[in-house]
């Protein structure tokens, strides 16, 4: 029997994969948050690099996590804010770039998963 052959799409998908904690919508101010924000949030868990991080384009966000939503890029910009206010993420810039980085994401990750250095600065 020939073993599968597997793609570095498939790959890099796979290891895209991310499990989401209840404890997180159990936590009282990421209740206080409007639905589609909390539905942004465990989207930004799909989309970070494995220690967290991802560039801030919130067009591309939106793209990406509610496509099929009535909801602008500024909208989305709103909301992220509405996350960093809340310290669920940390928006900043490095040389002119901008970047989110998702708070604790390493605490609640499985360590065995880390397998990339990021190519984004910590904040």
């Amino acid at each position: 029997m020939s073993k599968a052959c597997i793609t570095p799409v498939f790959q890099r998908q796979m290891e895209q994969m991310r499990n989401i904690k209840n404890l997180i919508f159990d936590n009282d101010a990421m209740g206080e948050l409007p639905p589609l924000t909390r539905l942004l949030f465990a989207g930004l868990w799909t989309m970070v690099d494995d220690k967290g991080r991802m560039e801030d384009n919130p067009r591309k966000i939106k793209k990406v996590i509610m496509g099929f939503d009535d909801v602008s890029a500024s909208q989305v910009d709103e909301m992220l804010q509405s996350l960093h206010d809340r310290r669920f993420i940390v928006r900043y810039s490095v040389n002119g770039s901008n970047y989110i980085q998702v708070n604790n994401f390493s605490k609640y990750m499985n360590r065995q998963l880390y397998r990339r250095c990021s190519q984004i600065p910590a904040p």
